[in-house]
């Protein structure tokens, strides 16, 4: 068996393969020829320009009542947690609701900018079950609480709530802030809004003894005193021993509108709401020590909110911003550190009013208009594995991505497809596309394979059917290496004929050996050519069928399945 390369084994699984394709599917052009790829790793995968209109948005589901944000447990779980303003948080998993995680709505008021606003996981959960929500009380109050998961991992029980913070807020309903995130040093960061009215008639945002208009950093993993029990402060939070609330990290905010820390180096963003002209994007970088004073209500955005105002000491002005003419409302977003090559690194934001997407890179401060939605973004969210989704209030989930060919925004193999590209395993099928849908003929299949598993070229010409041929040369190459003895005459391949799911089974089958099993998976396989490969494959997890006991082996095989079949086969560590 020839060696394998490109193994990896922290890459999350790709949906199994498509149900029973249509009866006539579309044969792409022959796979282009691609220089054979160097080593790498997704940590080597470099970033090149994001062209215009690359970016966009996709329906993950619908279904969501209000919602306002989009996390992850980091439990290995694959699902998503959609915190709806309402109350609720619900997990969606395989791009559908499936269930009620959390249910706080007899606790909180919720309507305009009250409501469950926030919610972060402990780094933790996964073997201490905790979690934290931000929410404005029946009273208007702010509330900040942890709770603790059944042990299944699977539902929150309100008797679990532990109170950490009570912040007054009940004069005014808006301005209530809400982001929740932990930083890489292990302390919670909540980022509390001014305690709302126009231009911040309470000066809360420049009092430094109240915690209305502030970042907050606290201790969850540690107790303190009877005045915060559940919590401790941190030693290094700036005003601790000096004047002013020791929980506060940062001061001069308005409205605070998600908080974010970038997975790849801690720094950290902060989006703040203006008031009538500007909306700002401010960040602190992973080596700050706290202390900054972001301006509000002296400033707006990097501008005196009254002319001739003195700027407040200590004043750090935005990175960016940009004003009411594009948009009203910042949301913000992440810094990407997912799979698609062409957003690795930018910060992607949006602006609720104008359902304007931006971005702008991680370390720069020029911010880049990539896409007009429709859409009221309320938040934005990262799944385990780094990808990012945009919650639009008006119930519906969406994911972010970056198309690398024109033809597979809404294909179910995208990330196989990307997967394949970024191994150098393709090059698509012409004029920027890759044809997901297209069959696989046994040609191409052959050029896969050799790329795939590095088989060495031979001088030796065993097949007369395909004299000529761009995959020539990789069909003699399969055929020396034992994976393929033709189409039935030991001189014929077939090259133009279509793959099914059987021969790829068997394909596959020769390529990994993976072990025997008594397991019969699939009903429509029985007593069929393959069926002892396919299950193999599947006791292996290459494959899981087209639907419930079926494989549908004489389906023929398209290319985004082919890329699917590829991703899980590289991935594959008897």
């Amino acid at each position: 068996m020839m060696t394998r390369r490109h193994l990896r084994t922290a890459l999350p699984a790709i949906l199994a393969a498509a149900a029973t394709l249509m009866s006539v599917i579309p044969v792409a052009a022959v796979e282009p020829q691609a220089a054979a790829p160097a080593e790498r790793t997704t940590e080597t995968i470099e970033p090149t320009a994001l062209v215009s209109g690359q970016l966009t948005v996709i329906r993950v589901t619908g279904g969501l009542s209000s919602p306002l944000g989009v996390t992850h447990a980091d439990d290995g779980s694959g699902r998503l947690f959609v915190v709806e303003r309402g109350g609720r948080v619900r997990v969606v998993k395989g791009g559908a609701v499936t269930g009620t995680f959390l249910n706080i709505s007899s606790r909180i008021t919720a309507g305009g900018e009250r409501g469950l606003l926030g919610l972060a996981f402990h780094p933790n959960f996964a073997s201490n079950r905790r979690l934290f929500v931000y929410y404005t009380r029946t009273d208007g109050d702010i509330i900040v609480s942890r709770l603790t998961a059944n042990s299944a991992k699977t539902a929150v029980s309100l008797t679990t709530e532990v109170p950490l913070l009570r912040i007054e807020h009940s004069a005014r309903s808006n301005h209530n802030g809400g982001g929740l995130a932990f930083g890489p040093d292990g302390f919670l960061y909540i980022a509390v809004g001014d305690g709302g009215g126009s231009n911040d008639p309470d000066n809360n945002g420049q009092d430094r003894n109240v915690l209305l208009g502030k970042i907050l950093r606290i201790d969850v993993n540690n107790p303190g005193p009877s005045s915060h029990p559940n919590y401790a402060i941190p030693d290094d939070n700036p005003f601790v021993g000096k004047t002013g609330a020791d929980q506060i990290w940062a001061w001069g905010m308005r409205n605070p509108w998600r908080i974010a820390f970038d997975r790849a180096n801690g720094n950290l963003f902060i989006a703040d709401v203006g008031q009538d002209r500007y909306e700002e994007i401010n960040r602190q970088l992973s080596t700050f020590a706290g202390g900054a004073n972001y301006g509000w209500d002296v400033m707006e955005g990097k501008h005196c909110r009254v002319s001739g105002c003195t700027p407040p000491a200590n004043d750090v002005l935005p990175v960016a911003e940009y004003t009411h003419s594009l948009g009203c409302s910042i949301t913000g977003g992440y810094v990407y550190r997912g799979s698609h090559r062409d957003l690795q690194g930018l910060y992607v934001f949006g602006d609720f009013c104008s359902g304007r997407i931006w971005t702008m890179g991680n370390g720069g401060s020029t911010i880049t208009v990539r896409k007009d939605t429709s859409l009221n973004i309320s938040s934005f969210g990262e799944s385990e594995s780094g990808e990012l989704f945009v919650t639009d209030l008006n119930g519906v989930l969406y994911r972010v991505i970056a198309p690398e060919f024109r033809d597979i925004a809404t294909s179910t193999f995208l990330d196989s497809i990307h997967w394949i590209l970024y191994e150098g395993l393709t090059v698509g099928c012409g004029s920027g596309r890759f044809c997901p849908t297209a069959a696989v003929t046994r040609e191409q299949m052959a050029i896969f394979l050799v790329r795939a598993f590095d088989h060495p070229s031979t001088s030796t010409d065993y097949f007369t059917d395909d004299e000529g041929r761009s995959g020539e040369s990789s069909i003699n190459a399969l055929r020396a290496a034992g994976i393929t003895s033709g189409c039935g005459s030991p001189t014929l391949y077939c090259p133009t004929r279509r793959v099914t799911r059987a021969e790829m089974a068997i394909f596959l089958d020769k390529e990994l050996n993976p072990p025997a099993t008594s397991t019969d998976f699939f009903d429509d396989d029985d007593g069929k050519t393959g069926e002892s490969s396919i299950n193999r494959l599947a006791a292996a997890g290459i494959t899981g069928g087209c639907g419930t006991r079926r494989y549908c082996p004489t389906s023929s095989v398209t290319r985004g399945q082919m890329a699917a079949f590829l991703k899980r086969a590289l991935e594959y560590a008897p």
